[in-house]
């Protein structure tokens, strides 16, 4: 995975249901009604998770 990559993205569950995918675990979580919402939450999750990298 290069830094140009995102870590964490959105995936669509359903009508009106999305989740954000951890690429590296593969793993589901934090459910969201929007699609807004969910991106909201990749965007915080790849900020920290690119913090703790570069300590």
């Amino acid at each position: 995975m290069t830094s140009e990559q995102s870590r964490f993205s959105v995936e669509k569950h359903g009508p009106g249901s999305f989740r954000v995918f951890d690429t590296k675990t593969g793993v589901s979580r934090h459910p969201s009604f929007t699609r807004r919402g969910a991106q909201k939450i990749a965007d915080r999750e790849n900020a920290a998770h690119r913090a703790k990298e570069n300590r």
